[in-house]
C-alpha cells in the first residue's frame, strides 16, 4: 500500500513538471514572436517610404480615400473618332482629359465613342495623363462605345437631321457623330445621367460640381446646356426676325431674348431623353420641314440647331447651364457683320470652369 502511494505521487510529480515545462516554452516563444513583431514593425517605420510596403501587402487608405474610391462614379462621354494619324485631335484629347482628371473630385467612367484604333490611342494617351500626373488610375475606368457599330442604327434619322442643319459649305458637321447626342439613349441605354462633352475643350473646374446641376433640372427639363455665346441664331433667324420685330428670339440674353444653345457640353437625363415623345417627334422629317419652314431657318452646325429649334417651341424641355461651363472662345461673328453687338453674346462674367475652343480657336495657356 506504501509503495502504491509513493508510485502515485511520483506520476503526479512528473506530471506537474512537464506542464510547468510546457508553459514556459509557450511564454518564451510568444515574447520571442512579440520581440520579432516590434523589430519588423520598427525596421518598417524606419524604411524609405517607396519600399515601406511590399507589393503583396494591400495598401491601406486614409478616410477621405477611401470615400472617394467608393463613391458612385460620375459618367461622362467623349466623341474621338477619325483619331488614327490625326495628331491635332489627340493633342485635344490630351488637354481635355488632362485637365478633367486633374480637378475631378470624384472617380470617372470615360464613355469613348469611337472604333478599335481611337479607343487603343485614347487609352495610351490616357495612361500617360495619369502617369505623368501622378493621378491614381482605381479612380477611371475607361468604357469602349463602338461608332462604327452604332451608326447603321441611327443612319436614316441622320440622314433626316442632315438635310437641315448641315450645308455643303459647312461639310464638317455632316459626320453622324454630331448627331450621336440625340441618340444617347440608345447609345448607353444602361446609364441614367451623362455628361457629353467636345475634346477641343479645357477643364478648369470640377466635373462633380458640373454634374450637380442634374439635381437643379425641374420635372421637364431633359437637356442641360450653356447658350450659344455667338450672334449665329441671330443671323440665321434674320428673315423671321424681320418679319417678327417683336420676336425675341436670336436677340442676346441681357434683352432678356434666347440666343440659342451650344452643344460643347451637354447634361443628358437618359430615362427622360428616352420618354421624350416631343424631341422624338422632332426627329421626323415631315416636324422638321414644318418647323423650319415657320421660322426660316436653315442650320449648319449638327445637334445644337436641333436643340435650339426644339427649345424655340419646348423651352422647358432645357435646363440653362452658366456660360463658364461652356466658355465659347470663338469671335468669328464680329468680325461679319456683328461687331457693335458681339460682346452682348460673347461676354461672361462668371468663373471660367470649362474653356471651349469652338470653331478651331486655340485655347490659351493662360485660360
Amino acid at each position: 500500500m506504501v509503495r502504491l502511494k509513493v508510485l502515485v505521487q511520483g506520476v503526479i510529480l512528473i506530471v506537474l513538471t512537464a506542464c510547468l515545462v510546457l508553459l514556459f516554452s509557450f511564454k518564451d516563444h510568444r515574447v520571442t514572436r512579440n520581440a520579432s513583431a516590434s523589430a519588423s514593425l520598427v525596421a518598417r517605420l524606419e524604411a524609405p517610404e517607396d519600399v515601406l510596403l511590399r507589393e503583396d501587402e494591400p495598401v491601406p487608405l486614409d478616410y477621405q480615400e477611401n470615400d472617394l474610391l467608393y463613391r458612385p462614379p460620375l459618367d461622362v462621354a467623349l466623341i474621338f473618332t477619325h483619331a488614327k494619324g490625326n495628331l491635332p485631335l489627340q493633342y485635344k484629347l490630351k488637354v481635355a482629359v488632362g485637365s478633367l482628371l486633374r480637378q475631378a473630385s470624384a472617380p470617372l467612367r470615360l464613355h469613348l465613342i469611337t472604333d478599335e484604333d481611337g479607343f487603343h490611342i485614347a487609352s495610351q494617351i490616357i495612361n500617360e495623363v495619369q502617369s505623368s500626373n501622378r493621378l491614381d488610375s482605381r479612380y477611371v475606368k475607361l468604357v469602349y462605345v463602338s461608332a462604327e457599330d452604332f451608326i447603321p442604327e441611327i443612319e436614316e434619322s441622320v440622314k433626316v437631321l442632315q438635310d437641315y442643319f448641315t450645308t455643303r459649305r459647312h461639310a464638317y458637321y455632316r459626320d453622324a457623330l454630331f448627331f450621336f447626342s440625340v441618340h444617347l439613349h440608345r447609345l448607353l441605354p444602361g446609364l441614367e445621367k451623362v455628361i457629353l462633352m467636345d475634346i477641343d475643350v479645357k477643364v478648369k473646374g470640377d466635373v462633380a460640381e458640373l454634374h450637380s446641376h442634374f439635381n437643379r433640372f425641374s420635372q421637364t427639363n431633359v437637356i442641360g446646356m450653356a447658350y450659344e455665346q455667338s450672334p449665329v441664331y441671330r443671323h440665321l433667324l434674320s428673315l423671321y426676325r424681320r418679319h417678327h420685330p417683336e420676336s425675341l428670339l436670336g436677340s442676346p440674353p441681357g434683352e432678356g431674348g434666347f440666343p440659342g444653345y451650344n452643344s460643347g457640353v451637354v447634361l443628358v437625363d437618359i430615362q427622360k431623353l428616352r420618354q421624350s415623345s416631343v424631341i422624338r417627334s422632332y426627329l421626323d422629317k415631315g416636324k422638321l420641314l414644318e418647323r423650319s419652314s415657320h421660322y426660316s431657318f436653315q442650320g449648319h452646325l449638327g445637334d445644337q440647331d436641333l436643340y435650339t429649334l426644339i427649345a424655340f417651341d419646348y423651352p422647358d424641355l432645357f435646363y440653362t447651364l452658366p456660360c463658364g461651363w461652356n466658355r465659347q472662345l470663338c469671335d468669328w461673328w464680329k468680325n461679319h457683320g456683328y461687331q457693335t453687338i458681339f460682346d452682348q453674346y460673347f461676354n461672361c462674367t462668371t468663373e471660367f470652369n470649362i474653356i471651349h475652343g469652338n470653331c478651331k480657336t486655340e485655347i490659351p495657356d493662360n485660360l
